[in-house]
């Protein structure tokens, strides 16, 4: 697969957009390279059981791993979502982990962000029985679970986020995230006040603090793991200016951070037929740098 640049590609810090030729999809069940274990329960916080879909490269390892957070504006759970790019991934020799998360009508924030953190500390306690490589946890979402991929990378090992989920000895840091179409400033979305309101289990307006500080763009600094935001332009859920503000942010923290931009791409461009194989080649090359492979 062959990435076209109408833009130059993205340096290190550069705001110049990644944009790439439209593909077809590849179907996922041609590749023979991994196993799935569908529905594994791998949490019950609260006594929410939380299942996940396990897509292993077949071989020794070990492997780099990525948690893959699906979207759903904090209110469905559908694990799902990512598949075709998780299969993708374990094809290439990466474990994915697409797990599903406590949404708001089960808890409000911080359940999914504490859920997000669990899911990595199983990696690293599962990484024997699963041939993985625990330096080497990547993190990739969409929208929602972008946010959660986004906090992932801004927050690190902070206790604050931590949780009581499984697996409190090892670290919930994340090598590096992939994020689409995230939301990344709770504060500048008055457009989807209800969504938000749920998450949050209360108005920002109400709750201002808690709404800055369950914000990926707050957190963002010096600090913050390499990074690659990937948006489409007339995004009406997600506005673009999320991610040009994040990587604005990042840039001058002098933290890695890429920008793949969708030239009119709505919310979930990645999912058309125009942006599915452009999209999940920046999401390929980008992890597999990081991955030092």
């Amino acid at each position: 697969m062959r990435l076209a640049l109408a833009f130059p590609a993205v340096a290190l810090f550069c705001l110049s957009p990644m944009v790439a030729s439209a593909q077809s999809p590849v179907n996922p069940d041609s590749r023979p390279a991994y196993e799935k274990v569908d529905g594994l329960v791998w949490a019950k916080p609260q006594g929410f059981e939380l299942k996940a879909d396990l897509y292993l490269p077949k071989g020794t390892g070990p492997f780099p791993a990525i948690v893959f957070l699906h979207g759903g504006g904090f209110t469905d759970r559908n694990r799902a979502q990512l598949r075709r790019q998780a299969a993708h991934m374990a094809s290439l020799g990466m474990v994915g982990f697409a797990i599903e998360y406590r949404v708001a009508k089960e808890a409000p924030y911080p359940a999914a962000v504490h859920d997000a953190k669990a899911a990595v500390r199983w990696l690293r306690a599962n990484a024997a029985k699963y041939h993985i490589d625990p330096e080497h946890i990547f993190a990739v979402g969409s929208s929602a679970g972008g946010h959660l991929a986004a906090m992932l990378g801004t927050t690190g090992d902070d206790p604050k986020f931590e949780g009581d989920g499984c697996c409190k000895e090892f670290s919930s840091k994340v090598t590096a995230v992939a994020a689409f179409n995230p939301v990344l400033d709770l504060t500048k979305m008055e457009h989807r006040e209800s969504m938000v309101t749920r998450f949050l289990g209360g108005k920002c307006t109400d709750k201002p603090d808690i709404c800055i500080e369950a914000s990926p763009l707050a957190h963002a600094s010096k600090s913050t793991v390499p990074m690659l935001i990937l948006h489409g332009t007339a995004d009406e859920t997600v506005p673009y200016p999320q991610a040009t503000a994040m990587v604005e942010k990042l840039k001058a923290a002098a933290a890695r951070v890429e920008l793949f931009t969708a030239p009119e791409g709505a919310h979930t461009f990645w999912s058309t037929a125009k942006w599915y194989a452009p999209s999940e080649r920046a999401m390929e090359d980008f992890l597999k740098r990081l991955a030092g492979r």
